[in-house]
């Protein structure tokens, strides 16, 4: 899997303080955990569609993921911000089926299932930077234009925040509950940054000549016209060195890259065209 990078936002860090002044720093770092576990499988599925997070910024109730976005279609963006909640539902499924053959794990293990159900359940909310706010917005995307359904997805976060905010206020009368805070300032914030960072970038960049500098093996990959130049990115990875042989429907070779025209063609290639047009646009064929 490809290096991520982990930040912290500010709101995190108070969230953070919140719970060692109430003294439930253990909750805070179950919740962490399931949190970074909840990401990574939005990376693991993300990678094997030929992209990867780029960075991921902790936050109260979940974290961040930023990129680029342009080169992502509707159904993968929903088929890799579905993955996040249910590593967490298969996670706390696991836990669950463990405790048939060992119950005396359950006192151990009964903060972790709660806390991937209760992250899986809040990203489906429709609302930035929450995964259903993603799903949402691909789904629009998919009937209108994405600016226009971009404003409703915000409008229903803000909207969020609002009615989440107001019961903060009412809690103050009853019995304070700061949650309801915190939750109302990561919609809002998420909101805010939504549309200035997007979620995925392009997994082959180029090969660092350090990687090969020991030494390295060249792969060699066959594929036909209609292949896509996505599906090259399972067999090729960021660093890695290949050639790749196509052919038509009558298994005649039509071409053949060398490493150098395979690097440019993962570097420059829309990877929803077919290999055999990508060769033709970026004139390999020549």
């Amino acid at each position: 899997m490809a290096k991520l990078k982990i930040s912290v936002h500010p709101l995190f860090i108070i969230f953070g303080i919140y719970f060692v002044l109430t003294g439930k720093v253990f909750s805070f770092a179950v919740f962490t955990l399931v949190a970074v576990i909840h990401e990574l499988g939005h990376s693991i599925v993300a990678e094997k569609l030929g992209y990867r997070l780029k960075k991921i910024t902790l936050m109260p109730y979940g974290a961040v993921v930023s990129g680029e976005q342009d080169l992502f279609s509707y159904s993968d963006e929903i088929v890799v911000a579905l993955a996040g909640p249910i590593t967490n539902i298969v996670t706390a499924l696991t836990f669950v089926a463990a405790w048939w053959f060992a119950p005396e794990i359950y006192p151990y293990t009964d903060l972790a299932v709660f806390a991937s159900v209760s992250i899986a359940t809040i990203n489906l909310l429709p609302c930035f930077p929450l995964d259903g706010g993603r799903i949402l917005l691909a789904f629009l995307s998919r009937k209108i234009e994405r600016k226009k359904a971009l404003k409703i997805v915000k409008a229903l976060g803000y909207a969020l925040s609002a009615c989440l905010f107001g019961l903060f206020v009412y809690s103050v009368f009853v019995g304070v509950n700061f949650s309801l805070l915190f939750f109302s300032l990561f919609v809002a914030f998420g909101n805010f940054s939504a549309g200035k960072e997007s979620v995925y970038v392009r997994i082959f960049s180029g090969v660092n000549i350090n990687a090969v500098e020991k030494g390295r093996e060249i792969r060699k990959v066959a594929v036909t016209t209609a292949t896509p130049v996505k599906a090259l990115y399972k067999f090729v990875g960021a660093n890695d060195l290949a050639e790749v042989s196509v052919f038509n429907e009558e298994m005649k070779l039509t071409a053949r890259l060398p490493c150098e025209k395979t690097c440019r063609l993962l570097q420059l290639a829309k990877p929803y065209l077919t290999v055999s047009e990508e060769i033709k646009r970026l004139g390999f064929d020549r």
